[in-house]
């Protein structure tokens, strides 16, 4: 293994209906080593927002209609030769980003030309859903992933249904997966038409443990993040959640650091008692032992924004074999910016991982 690459991966039986696994070997051909001038966390997180020229997609537009009025804009990218039966895959965005972040549009060129119909979902509030929601996305906003994936699982009718969720998107998946795997919560919950489905998940760099990322976001050196992440938030809701007394007081005298926008707006706003509640009660690693379907985690050893001590032995020892942890040395939040060919490590891995030229 290049030492460049750490892997963590629990080896066991392959979960219920599901073929073998990739293994090691195959997901690391090749190993990911950092570009040359792109080096450390800061600067591989920096330069993954760049702005790239990709293949122009002609998407739909579906909305998914949640049970508190609020509504999602989903882009659907439906390859030519597309038919029920075909692949088909959900991308989630995480905070700040929307259907049109460089690293979703990448997921849709590259799937779609693999004959995968992608459904790049806006949360809350975000990308062209601005307007449509009064009330925002947070962490914990799983019942949003579900609705949409119920809302896939409709408009394909059948074939396998895969997820990719990055960052807040990717705790959000993680925890509507191990929600609805765990059978005091899925007994409740309307399953049946989507979740037999679910062929693989995966999440790059999710913040699973809140309160450590909460930590990361408070040292002196994480300012200029706090203030991008804060006047984002604060500054493209909608005309009505502007004016409600929490984010029009924030707007007035702004957090200076996500915990206390967390512990002054997103907390109360989506009913907790503060921030540390918030953080109990949306991590995903609470119910990531709960998840029945085949799952890659990828992280990076020095991303600013979610510690790897997220992933410590401790989180992690009540995983399902199924699950694969990668941990990177170097690649930053949601980086990953290789060498050569492989500028875009994160994307090749994760097309080893769904393998949708096996399937489709």
């Amino acid at each position: 293994m290049d030492s460049t690459t750490h892997l963590i991966e629990r080896i066991g039986d392959k979960p219920p209906a599901c073929e073998p696994l990739p293994d090691i070997e195959f997901l690391l051909n090749p190993p990911f080593v950092p570009h040359r001038l792109v080096r450390g966390g800061h600067l591989q997180s920096v330069l993954s927002l760049r702005a790239q020229d990709l293949r122009p997609l002609q998407p739909s537009l579906h909305w998914v209609q949640l049970p508190d009025g609020d509504r999602l804009a989903m882009l659907d990218d439906k390859p030519e030769h597309w038919r029920p039966g075909d692949a088909s895959m959900l991308v989630v965005h995480g905070l700040c980003g929307c259907s049109e972040s460089t690293y979703m549009l990448r997921f849709a060129s590259r799937f779609t030309e693999q004959g995968v119909r992608v459904f790049r979902l806006n949360l809350r509030g975000c990308g062209i859903g601005i307007g449509h929601a009064n009330q925002i996305t947070h962490a914990g906003r799983s019942d949003d992933i579900v609705a949409a994936l119920k809302m896939i699982a409709k408009l394909t009718q059948s074939g396998p249904i895969s997820a990719v969720g990055v960052s807040l998107g990717g705790n959000q998946l993680l925890r509507a997966l191990g929600l609805v795997g765990n059978p005091a919560v899925s007994c409740s919950l309307d399953t049946q038409s989507w979740l037999p489905r679910i062929y693989r998940i995966a999440a790059v760099s999710p913040p699973i443990d809140l309160h450590r990322c909460s930590d990361s976001m408070g040292r002196r050196r994480m300012r200029p993040y706090n203030r991008y992440f804060i006047n984002h938030l604060l500054t493209t809701v909608s005309d009505e959640l502007r004016r409600h007394e929490l984010i029009a007081a924030a707007l007035r005298s702004l957090p200076r650091t996500m915990r206390e926008l967390d512990e002054r707006v997103t907390a109360p706003l989506a009913g907790y008692s503060g921030a540390p509640d918030y953080y109990q009660s949306t991590a995903a690693t609470r119910v990531m032992h709960h998840i029945k379907v085949p799952t890659l985690v990828l992280a990076a050893n020095d991303d600013p924004i979610v510690p790897v001590t997220c992933f410590g032995h401790s989180i992690r020892a009540s995983w399902p074999d199924w699950i694969r942890l990668v941990i990177t040395r170097g690649g930053g939040h949601v980086g990953f910016i290789g060498r050569g060919e492989h500028r875009h490590w994160m994307d090749g891995l994760l097309d080893r991982w769904f393998g949708f030229a096996k399937i489709n």
